[in-house]
């Protein structure tokens, strides 16, 4: 059984690997929260450009982030205006926020 220490390095190397593919200088805040039971990880992502383009860009590198991350935790994405800066300090699951 994994225990939270490890979900956090998971929840953590999962939200690093996607700021690093998707790119530093598109991303206007990113947040994964993984769910401890199921290790279902939604990842919430602000675009600097929010455009149809950008946004067909940044899926097709979310679907090669999802195929490394495959044999650890399944993966929801989502595009937001603005990821919620307290959900670390009030969420008991792991979160990794980047903004």
């Amino acid at each position: 059984m994994t225990g939270v220490n490890d979900l956090q390095a998971l929840t953590t190397s999962i939200g690093e690997f996607t700021v690093d593919a998707l790119g530093r200088e598109s991303i206007a805040g990113l947040q994964v929260v993984m769910e401890a039971v199921d290790h279902l990880g939604h990842i919430s992502i602000a675009l600097k450009d929010n455009s149809d383009a950008e946004q067909k860009r940044v899926l097709r590198e979310l679907f090669e982030i999802e195929r490394m991350y495959y044999d650890d935790a399944a993966l929801a994405f989502e595009f937001v205006d603005a990821v919620d800066p307290d959900l670390p300090a009030k969420s008991n699951v792991p979160v990794y926020s980047y903004a």
